[in-house]
């Protein structure tokens, strides 16, 4: 794969995915659209919904590449002819970007409806690729909507969003969805193992650790801090450099921490957050962290059919609290150091072993459950991402819902059975969902 070797260029832009195959965890959609390609069953409009720097618009410029491919449309473009090298470079006539957070007006929709009239000037397909298109205002939406509604032949739209839930349904109706996961940092890690030799430049595993876990998620994200390190650490990056870069603390400093309060040493946790305080480190950064880590924890237990820790929850709990304090505290440790002195003098029974303690393992876990949710069918985590768990009876989940229209629809056994098949795989058994107000 031919790289551009300009230090100025960004390390993400140089490791932009120039093919299908190169998408990093998103084979759900690079899968499919092979395959469509493959069977010449492309549609005209699509929607490429997820967190940023996942993947949306370099997946977008591979179907634009693989449609206009001078070898002929197929599953991976061929990034050799001059249709793929000039869209790859972002010259080409028939392929155009439109970011829709600084252009979202009725004006530049008509400028569009015109421009889609016209046959492509040199390549098969025009492909229009519009960038946060949740942005587009209302009667720019309904603009594009006409367009959608009687496309010409030729003609392909992909609209990349981070909030699809803001789209209007109209045009979600007239798209064919993809929706783009965050990538787990073990993946993350992976990826910047195989970067480093070609950059080139070094790191230690703890340091590429800490880059995964501070991505949350976007690949984008791992590559401008990696980026950053090797430039401040001339090639050369490890985890204190790392930490320092983005205001953290280092791993073994979490770990630390987790370690002194399973031991009930109050005073031993008191002084490392006083350490990190001295050191500079953002409290709330840290909480973050904790909060993550101890998270990983709760559900690797669970998932594995082993004994939550009610420490670990009681410090989920308090942990969150502070988290929130800590925004507006005039000291801004206090709220973690009250957190921890509360999680350690608390007398809490067993998880699993009353029904709030039931209710609690579902509350910490609601993330994960509604991502599930979301995996299996969007439509019902449209609905149940607006909904609460307040109470457990058994396997009985109750779930309230303020919104009257959203709480009917949740109600309807289709939705209600994809969320008892999930909480099933979360906690085993067999599970009933109640929908109230």
């Amino acid at each position: 794969m031919d790289r551009e070797e300009t230090v100025a260029v960004a390390l993400y832009r140089r490791w932009r995915p120039q093919a299908f195959a190169e998408v990093v965890g998103q084979e759900h959609v690079t899968r499919t659209l092979k395959n469509a390609l493959a069977k010449g069953k492309v549609v005209h409009a699509y929607l490429f919904a997820g967190p940023r720097g996942t993947g949306k618009t370099s997946t977008a410029r591979i179907l634009a590449k693989a449609l206009n491919c001078q070898t002929g449309s197929a599953p991976e473009p061929c990034n050799a002819c001059s249709q793929c090298t000039a869209i790859t470079a972002g010259t080409a006539l028939d392929v155009l970007e439109l970011d829709a957070a600084s252009r979202r007006g009725i004006d530049e929709m008509r400028e569009l409806r015109e421009r889609v009239k016209l046959a492509p000037v040199a390549a098969r397909y025009k492909v229009y690729i519009i960038d946060e298109a949740h942005m587009l205002t209302t009667e720019a939406a309904n603009a594009l909507l006409k367009t959608l509604e009687e496309p010409p032949s030729g003609v392909v739209f992909v609209l990349a969003t981070t909030e699809p839930h803001k789209v209007p349904t109209t045009i979600l109706s007239r798209c064919q969805r993809f929706d783009f996961h965050r990538l787990p940092p073990a993946l993350i890690r992976t990826h910047l193992e195989r970067v480093l030799p070609e950059v080139p430049g070094r790191a230690t595993p703890a340091a590429l650790d800490l880059i995964a876990r501070a991505a949350e998620g976007s690949m984008r994200d791992a590559l401008s801090i990696l980026d950053q390190a090797l430039s401040l650490g001339r090639g050369e990056v490890d985890e204190d450099m790392v930490a320092d870069l983005l205001g953290k603390v280092r791993l073994g400093a979490l770990t630390q921490m987790v370690e002194l309060l399973r031991q009930g040493d109050a005073a031993g946790t008191l002084r490392l957050i006083l350490e990190v305080d001295a050191a500079g480190k953002d409290t709330g950064l840290f909480i973050r962290d904790l909060l993550a880590l101890l998270r990983e924890e709760l559900l690797r237990a669970i998932t594995q059919g082993e004994t939550v820790s009610p420490l670990v929850v009681r410090c989920l709990e308090e942990f969150s609290r502070a988290m929130e304090e800590t925004k507006v505290a005039a000291i801004k440790t206090l709220p973690l150091e009250l957190a921890v002195v509360r999680a350690l003098l608390k007398d809490a029974s067993p998880v699993g072993s009353s029904e709030d303690s039931s209710l609690q393992r579902i509350k910490v876990a609601w993330p994960d459950i509604l991502q599930a949710v979301k995996d299996a069918r969007p439509v019902s985590f449209g609905y149940l991402s607006r909904a609460r768990p307040v109470a457990v009876s058994g396997q009985c989940l109750k779930v309230a819902l303020r919104d009257a229209l959203a709480r009917e629809v949740l109600m309807q056994q289709e939705h209600r059975t994809v969320v008892e098949q999930v909480l099933a795989q979360f906690f085993g058994g067999k599970w009933k969902v109640e929908v109230g107000g």
